[in-house]
């Protein structure tokens, strides 16, 4: 989040508070819209689970504090479901 790359005696706990309230509403929102399907949009994979997953993937990797999993399964396994794709295994970055 923007806010944690400030100098910390220049850091506002209220703005980080906000900008961890928008991340959470819209993980709950690409939860709210995935429900029980199987995939983001028609019955396979498509461009909407590929942003999804991009965006939850870089959740992840910048946000890693954020416990989205517990609170919204149908999203996780999604997530876990695109994890195992080529095309996402590929793009994961080195560590380090």
């Amino acid at each position: 989040m923007r806010e944690s790359r400030r100098l910390v005696r220049q850091q506002s706990k209220d703005a980080a508070a906000r900008e961890r309230c928008k991340v959470l509403a819209g993980v709950a929102e690409m939860a709210r819209e995935l429900g029980d399907k199987a995939w983001c949009n028609g019955e396979g994979f498509s461009l909407a689970d590929i942003a999804v997953g991009c965006a939850l993937g870089y959740l992840e990797l910048r946000l890693p504090d954020v416990a989205w999993r517990a609170k919204h399964p149908g999203l996780a396994r999604l997530a876990e479901k695109l994890a195992k794709r080529a095309s996402f295994l590929d793009s994961i970055p080195p560590a380090g």
